[in-house]
């Protein structure tokens, strides 16, 4: 095992008579089971081996994930569900020795050679060519918007047990908790809910349900779960389900990342939290952090909604100006820049940057933009690359979004300087007319300017985030 930094999986034998997980079947396994696992002969051979990682939320998904990270080799997260022709395409670009994928995938690997099988997973040798990794690459995750790409954030094992130890402090985790999976281990948020509970030797529910099957809710009543976490699309459907109206006793914490949620909708379950006497936390982060770089205490999630608060333990952020000049005054606007140790290494596109070192040093230019409130608490205002010019006006994407989302419509907005366009979902004619009229009036510009296209539904990525990259004119029809 690397020994040049600090590892995760040393937490694993401090606690290895703790369950760890634990599903609606009643299987459970225990932390000395990964270990176990990760020290059989099949996942040695993984040592310092790229291996991608198909998993779910489930026990054999997660328990060989982490047994791969005992073994030291390198895991690229993908979902148990990627398209064949991606996971041929990114096979071909990064060229892994294994694989660690559910058997029911196992006909989209060209390779009947089998190391391991696990509950339900198996550990295939593609036979890949011997390719150079750097002593400190620990793990390799796709950022929110590279879906389509072959981009990846490369990760240390510094920056995996920096971030969940600064997220056990301001959450205050032990291992009383029992949070329950909601989020895919292949996005930053869902994983570092794992990390952060391995930690402190805590139960995990895992599931693959959804908010939106009676199963899921049974199995957190029945295992009394105490968090869960979501993105802002999550809480919205939440809003649908009618979640302030469960008997749901055993629940302490909930959380709130993947995005800006509106401030009434934060409010709206902050009062809700505050109620009941559980924890509401909004957070703030990117896989290139690999994962959290702040949050907004419960205490002040009500009278600040919509801030993302202050940095996690260990982590500083400021404001620069368009010159990279730092800004001092409260409630002035620039790009947010974040300091720690969780800073990612660099991106990977191929193999052969698996090979680079750290070329961050510790440093991250968010592309947000964002002010801070005399309290020293931010706020997110909007994306260095999601606004456009109309006819010589900056247009904030975000603000116009925020505009008609409180006028009652929810669209997706993007386009090019001089022509705004925004895609509207189950909408109809007359409703595009009206919102152009409205946008018009509102930022004072000319009609050409502005186009409504009317499409079925927001593309979004698995953890909810709209992919405003997907949204083309063709995707829909000009309604206005």
């Amino acid at each position: 095992m690397n020994k040049k930094q600090a590892n995760l999986t040393n937490y694993l034998t401090r606690h290895e008579s703790n369950v760890l997980f634990r599903d609606a079947q009643g299987e459970q396994y225990r932390y000395s089971e990964i270990s176990q696992l990760g020290s059989k002969r099949s996942f040695a051979e993984t040592y310092r081996k790229l291996v991608f990682c198909l998993t779910d939320n489930d026990i054999g998904g997660l328990t060989g994930y982490l047994a791969l990270l005992v073994a030291d080799a390198v895991p690229l997260m993908l979902g148990a569900n990627i398209s064949s022709a991606r996971l041929q395409y990114l096979i071909t670009s990064y060229k892994p020795k294994y694989v660690w994928l559910p058997e029911s995938r196992k006909e989209d690997i060209n390779t009947s050679e089998y190391l391991e099988r696990f509950a339900g997973y198996c550990l295939l040798d593609l036979h890949g060519p011997e390719i150079k990794i750097h002593d400190f690459l620990a793990l390799l995750l796709a950022t929110s918007g590279s879906t389509g790409s072959p981009k990846f954030v490369r990760l240390s094992h510094e920056n995996l047990l920096s971030n969940a130890q600064s997220i056990v402090e301001y959450l205050g985790l032990d291992l009383d908790e029992l949070p329950i999976t909601t989020l895919p281990p292949s996005y930053t948020y869902g994983l570092s809910i794992i990390h952060s509970h391995v930690l402190v030797g805590a139960t995990i529910a895992v599931t693959k349900k959804t908010f939106f099957d009676r199963e899921f809710w049974n199995f957190l009543r029945d295992v009394k779960a105490t968090s869960f976490g979501g993105v802002p699309y999550h809480y919205e459907m939440l809003k649908k389900l009618r979640f302030t109206r469960m008997d749901l006793p055993s629940l302490r914490s909930l959380t709130q990342a993947g995005g800006r949620m509106e401030p009434e909708l934060t409010k709206e379950y902050a009062t809700h939290c505050k109620n009941r006497g559980i924890r509401f936390f909004t957070m703030y982060g990117q896989s290139e952090a690999t994962a959290r770089m702040s949050y907004l205490p419960p205490e002040k999630s009500i009278n600040k909604a919509g801030s993302i608060g202050i940095a996690i333990p260990g982590g500083k952020l400021w404001l620069e100006d368009e010159k990279g000049r730092v800004i001092e005054e409260a409630d002035m606007v620039g790009e947010l820049v974040y300091q720690g140790s969780n800073v990612f290494m660099g991106y990977a596109y191929s193999y052969e940057d698996l090979a680079r070192g750290d070329e961050r040093g510790g440093i991250l230019r968010t592309g947000d933009v964002a002010k801070r409130d005399k309290d020293g608490d931010y706020y997110i205002e909007g994306r260095l690359k999601r606004f456009i010019k109309l006819f010589g006006y900056r247009i904030n994407l975000l603000d116009v979004e925020k505009f008609l989302f409180d006028a009652g419509y929810t669209v997706a907005c993007t386009g090019q300087d001089d022509c705004l366009e925004i895609y509207l979902p189950d909408s109809n004619e007359s409703q595009a007319t009206w919102i152009k009229k409205l946008i018009v009036d509102h930022l004072q510009v000319a009609l050409p300017g502005v186009v409504v296209y009317g499409i079925q539904a927001l593309p979004r990525n698995e953890s909810g985030k709209t992919q405003y990259a997907e949204l083309k004119p063709q995707l829909g029809v000009k309604l206005a």
